[in-house]
């Protein structure tokens, strides 16, 4: 399907006069500290590619935007996906309705690092936990758009699997998983699956307002285990019917769910108040054979509280952005929540310094902070800058901070140690 998406825009584009292009090439180092584990790759060394062409008329808007990656050090790094690769439409001359199918990236966020709200793309898990990699999700779209905002009807027909790192990989589990698996009804394993939501947006005079309804296969709250398996009376405990393969290669399981949420950005003279928020609803109960036994989808709510303020005045003449957020899960116990994700209940401060110089300089630190579980802290410190119209470099450092507490690793405890270092370079084009 994908590559005959491929060659049909590149035939379009033969014939469009109107196609404008651009992309980028990036080599990245990553360097972890070393954990004195011999399987783990400890170095990474990638070469990062992005291509994008974009079509525009007075109906029409058609954009193509991909990525590959490719790590010298670890091949489970290696990959290639789509982001935006659609094809769009004015229904009407007074361009009120437009109409959108093909691959789409969706940001539904208002905040830095907690995301409630923005869940309709899958993710590449081996990338940071505040901005997870995004890739594209097969859309058709009808968009209505208003003097007071907007209103977008979707459908989403296909379960596009999230990637996750392999057993080599320093942001992963020490094993490889197996490919992710819908659960849909009393089937496991469909990937065609009709999903669908209603988004409306709101136009405030010193901000923006959405809601959303959504209904599809979720993609950020896997159960991790074997739906195969059973009990053994002699014992009294459930057995896997392959014990090698629920050891080494367990399967990432996904449910469908019903989300109900919003967004808030409202701007008050220097301050930037940000709200996100979601409740969901899991519809199916098929139950999971994990290292802990039994699980099932827990229905919860998650919100997400921001501020991020100005300085009126300029140091060294650039702006300097100051931000604290705030993050919960509610409506499970303390267990349920760390089991869900590593922001389960935490806070985030953070400042941005723009240096406002022609070379469009960049210093960026923050801290997360677990307020619920001891000592789980995630240190980040990133610099860019321009060297020329064409090339720009990026250093940064991560500190993960998080002694494992109990039997199984929760939150931030898988990562504990992966500290490393970053340099980017990359030539656009």
């Amino acid at each position: 399907m994908k590559l005959a998406l491929i060659a049909f825009l590149i035939c379009f584009s033969t014939f469009a006069q109107e196609w404008a292009n651009k992309g980028e090439v990036s080599f990245q180092w990553r360097q972890f500290d070393n954990d004195n584990v011999q399987l783990s790759e400890d170095t990474g060394m990638l070469v990062f590619s992005r291509v994008e062409s974009v079509y525009t008329d007075d109906e029409n808007r058609h954009v193509f935007r991909g990525f590959a990656r490719v790590d010298q050090k670890d091949g489970d790094r290696d990959f290639m996906a789509f982001e935006d690769v659609y094809f769009s439409h004015y229904l009407d001359s007074e361009q009120k309705w437009l109409a959108l199918a093909g691959y789409k990236l969706f940001n539904w966020t208002a905040t830095e690092a907690f995301h409630p709200a923005d869940v309709i793309n899958s993710r590449n898990f081996d990338s940071d936990l505040e901005y997870f990699e995004k890739l594209g999700e097969p859309t058709v779209e009808l968009t209505g758009l208003f003097d007071w905002g907007s209103l977008s009807f979707f459908i989403w027909p296909r379960f596009e699997k999230p990637q996750f790192p392999g057993n080599r990989s320093r942001l992963g589990f020490g094993l490889d998983l197996a490919r992710p698996e819908a659960i849909q009804g009393t089937k496991v394993g469909e990937e065609w699956a009709l999903q669908g939501g209603i988004r409306l947006g709101y136009t405030l005079d010193d901000g923006d307002l959405s809601f959303h309804v959504i209904h599809h296969v979720d993609r950020n709250f896997p159960i991790v285990g074997t739906t195969e398996f059973t009990y053994n009376p002699f014992l009294q405990t459930n057995i896997p019917n392959n014990l090698a393969a629920f050891t080494t290669s367990p399967t990432p399981y996904y449910f469908r769910k019903t989300q109900v949420g919003g967004t808030l950005q409202y701007a008050l003279s220097n301050l930037l108040i940000k709200f996100e928020g979601a409740y969901r609803i899991f519809q199916d109960d098929i139950e999971v054979l994990t290292a802990e036994g039994l699980r099932k989808p827990v229905d919860h709510s998650e919100v997400a509280f921001g501020l991020e303020y100005t300085l009126p005045f300029s140091l060294d003449g650039g702006d300097t952005y100051l931000f604290f957020e705030g993050g919960t899960i509610l409506g499970t116990t303390k267990e349920e929540r760390a089991r869900l994700g590593a922001f389960q209940r935490d806070v985030l401060l953070g400042v941005r310094h723009s240096f406002n110089d022609v070379m469009g300089s960049e210093l960026f630190v923050s801290l997360i902070h677990d307020v619920e579980r001891k000592n789980e802290r995630l240190y980040n410190l990133s610099y860019s800058r321009r060297l020329s119209d064409l090339w720009k470099a990026s250093v940064g450092v991560r500190i993960y901070d998080a002694q494992q507490k109990g039997a199984v690793a929760r939150g931030l405890e898988s990562l504990d140690g992966a500290h490393h270092g970053l340099i980017t370079l990359s030539r656009f084009f």
